[in-house]
């Protein structure tokens, strides 16, 4: 550990990039903790429709984001060697892919929204505000297939400022909005779940009008003219999808997995399905400190591949790998105390609140293991241009273990929602072994631009 301290280059880089990374992640996270909170307003029925609802939203983001980061490990790379041309070719595949998904997951969103709430609930009351909700946040799809290209390829280049900036700008519109539209403040109709709907597809347009205006009116070097970032032909698709197709199947097999919790979860109660869309708000605003150190980890270890300096993108990932358990267990010891705190802050149930803090108190014991397995999975691995290892080990802990243990432990042994959630939470254990046994082989290290 000392050797990771005194690694003033290493540490230095890293906060750069993991700290406007991780305020972008946190104001974001704010946005989905800030909609919790005002529709918690109108009760636990609300809470669960937005809730279910979401976890569609939350499939489709995670697509979002697995496309974006199959574009990052080549963009990042090409940054390594300042070939702004090959990072605007990728930008050009991004956005081309991102919005492909958009129009699919919007369009399913639009047009069949009573299929995708039948799926999540069987609740009739829960359906019907889910359906409204949907359909309204289904146009803020193709807006957020052009923020996080854009938002991709900055990062990338070691920009961070402006995507926070724009989530930044997203959040305060959005929670206005919310205030204005969810209760009918001044002279607007009072709107209710459908206001906060209509809050975020709003706050959406405002985030993608600002990150293109940002990128192309100072002439970034990612503003890329139309056939610049059309230049690619099959051959660059094939050599995309060629390690990106597991970073995206990889990201919606922990999006499908999660919303197959939230399945279980809905099959408890109603109100077990609100604790669980509460605890997964909190949970996430803890996780968002390992994400923004994810990114920058990626980006680090992507950069001096890129460059040819391997030697110190190993040197990166074994520091990474001995700071973040330690991250973790400093998260868990925040989070545990300040459960009843925070639970506070929703208009629910007591025996919603005790539940949520029993759900979240379990988490803060995980929270170390979790933390590794999270780092090394979109951080080092990820970065390193190994995809492929990662995505096989997550679809085996979620689909072979956890998901399974789950629906056992709702419809078998009929036990409450935090038991369920800590035999969910065991697949960490599994996890560890063969990410470990993979960081110390070096087999993750690949130049995917060679």
């Amino acid at each position: 550990m000392k050797k990771v301290f005194k690694d003033k280059a290493f540490l230095s880089t890293l906060l750069m990039l993991a700290i406007p990374i991780t305020l972008q992640s946190f104001i974001t996270s704010s946005l989905n903790l800030v909609d919790t909170m005002m529709v918690g307003k109108l009760g636990e029925t609300a809470i669960s429709a937005v809730g279910l609802a979401n976890q569609y939203m939350f499939v489709f983001t995670l697509c979002l984001m697995g496309i974006n980061a199959g574009a990052s490990v080549f963009m990042s790379q090409f940054w390594g060697g300042r070939d702004l041309k090959g990072i605007k070719t990728f930008l050009g595949i991004d956005l081309v892919v991102g919005l492909g998904a958009s129009a699919l997951f919007g369009g399913v969103a639009f047009f069949a929204p009573h299929i995708v709430m039948g799926i999540l609930t069987s609740d009739p009351a829960v359906i019907v505000i889910g359906v409204i909700y949907l359909k309204i946040v289904a146009i803020s799809c193709l807006f957020m297939g052009v923020t996080q290209a854009f938002s991709a390829a900055l990062r990338s280049t070691e920009q961070t400022k402006a995507p926070m900036f724009a989530s930044l700008i997203g959040v305060a519109v959005n929670v206005v909005l919310n205030w204005v539209l969810i209760f009918g403040k001044f002279g607007a109709p009072q709107m209710g779940v459908n206001g906060a709907a209509f809050a975020t597809m709003i706050a959406r347009l405002i985030e993608v009008i600002f990150i293109v205006s940002v990128v192309y009116c100072s002439k970034n070097k990612v503003a890329a003219k139309f056939n610049e970032l059309m230049n690619f032909n099959m051959g660059t698709i094939k050599t995309y999808f060629k390690t990106s197709w597991s970073v995206i199947v990889n990201e919606l097999i922990f999006s499908v997995g999660s919303a197959a919790y939230a399945t279980a979860y809905a099959k408890i109660s109603t109100d077990a399905s609100a604790t669980m869309q509460i605890s997964t708000t909190i949970i996430n605003m803890f996780f968002i400190f390992l994400t923004g150190i994810g990114f920058a980890a990626a980006i680090m270890i992507g950069n001096k591949i890129g460059a040819g300096e391997e030697d110190i993108a190993h040197q990166y990932a074994s520091h990474v790998g001995k700071l973040t358990p330690l991250i973790g267990i400093i998260l868990g010891i925040a989070m545990w105390f300040s459960a009843p705190s925070v639970v506070t802050l929703f208009n629910i149930k007591t025996e919603t609140a005790l539940a949520a803090i029993k759900v979240l108190r379990v988490m803060a014991v995980v929270m170390p293991l979790r933390t590794f397995n999270a780092i090394m999975i979109i951080g080092v691995f990820r970065g390193g241009g190994d995809t492929t290892y990662s995505m096989i080990v997550q679809a085996g802990t979620i689909w072979l273990y956890s998901v399974p243990l789950a629906f056992i432990g709702v419809l078998v042994f009929k036990l409450p929602v935090h038991i369920v959630f800590l035999l969910v939470c065991t697949e960490e254990i599994v996890k560890i072994p063969f990410e470990l046994v993979r960081l110390k082989s070096g087999k993750w290290l690949k130049n995917v631009i060679a």
